[in-house]
C-alpha cells in the first residue's frame, strides 16, 4: 500500500475524523489513535500471552479479516512481510488510511477466506485468524483454505465467539451453537459458536495440533501447529471429492 509516511498532525487528524468506520485502535501517530470499537491492544496482549512471537524478522504472515489492520501493521513492526486479507475493500474500512500514514508495505487483498490456495497466495509461516470463524456458515471449510496456506510446522492463531449457553460453554463433549439469524448480538452475520472444545476439536480434525487454548469472557483464543495427518487428509479429500473410495 503506501510508501511514505504521513507526519503531518493535523493531516492525520484530518483523514482520522473524516473516516466513519473505523473498527480497530490503530496508533497512528502519538496521541492519535485511530476511534474504533475494537479494544485492539487488549487482543494483542491476548495474543501475546498465547505465544505469538515478538520477532517475526523473516516470516511471512497471513491477516485473515484484517479490517482496519492493527495485527497487520503490528507483525509488519515485528518484522514479518504481511498479507492482509478481508472480505471489504481497503477504502470502506480504514485500511487505506492507515497504510499511507503508516507507511506500511503489507500488501491488502480484498478476498474470501474461502478463496485461500497456496497457487494464489504461496505458503504462510504464521496466520492469523481473528474475530472471523462465527461470522462463517462453513467453518471446517475456512480451516481446510486455512490449512492449505500454512507451511508444515507453521502456526495459526484464532480468536472467535464462544457459545454464549452457559451448558453448552461448560461441557467436555466438543460442540458448536448455531445462530440462526440475528440472535446472536443483533447481528444476522453471526452463525456459529463453539465451546472451546469444539473449537480444539475441529482445529485439529483440519490437520492442526493445539498448542495453547485460553478464554477470555466468551471469546476463545487457539494457537495451533501445522501438521501432516495423511488420515484427516484422507478424509478430507473423500468429503470433496467422487470415485475415491477405497483409494
Amino acid at each position: 500500500m503506501g510508501t511514505q509516511k504521513i507526519t503531518d498532525s493535523a493531516r492525520i487528524k484530518e483523514l482520522v475524523a473524516g473516516h466513519a468506520n473505523w473498527y480497530h485502535q490503530v496508533e497512528l501517530a502519538p496521541g492519535v489513535t485511530t476511534p474504533g470499537s475494537h479494544n485492539s491492544s487488549l487482543g494483542l496482549v491476548y495474543l501475546d500471552a498465547l505465544g505469538l512471537p515478538a520477532d517475526c524478522s523473516g516470516k511471512r504472515v497471513l491477516d485473515i479479516g484484517c479490517m482496519d489492520g492493527f495485527f497487520s501493521f503490528e507483525m509488519e513492526r515485528r518484522g514479518a512481510e504481511v498479507v492482509g486479507l478481508d472480505y471489504a475493500d481497503p477504502e470502506i474500512t480504514g485500511f487505506s488510511i492507515a497504510s499511507s500514514v503508516l507507511g506500511s508495505q503489507v500488501e491488502h487483498h480484498t478476498a474470501n477466506v474461502y478463496e485461500l490456495s497456496r497457487e494464489r497466495f504461496g505458503a504462510f509461516d504464521i496466520v492469523l485468524f481473528l474475530g472471523v470463524l462465527y461470522h462463517l456458515r462453513n467453518p471446517m471449510l475456512a480451516f481446510d483454505r486455512v490449512r492449505s496456506v500454512v507451511a508444515d510446522g507453521g502456526l495459526m492463531f484464532v480468536e472467535t465467539q464462544l457459545s454464549t449457553d452457559p451448558t453448552v460453554h461448560n461441557s467436555d463433549v466438543p460442540l458448536w451453537h448455531y445462530f440462526p439469524r440475528s440472535t446472536l448480538h443483533q447481528d444476522g452475520t453471526n452463525k456459529w459458536a463453539p465451546n472451546p472444545a469444539g473449537l480444539k476439536a475441529v482445529i485439529e480434525e483440519c490437520e492442526f495440533e493445539v498448542l495453547q487454548t485460553a478464554d477470555h469472557g466468551d471469546r476463545g483464543y487457539a494457537r495451533a501447529r501445522a501438521i501432516a495427518d495423511h488420515e484427516l487428509e484422507f478424509f478430507r479429500k473423500l468429503d470433496s471429492g467422487s470415485g475415491m473410495w477405497g483409494r
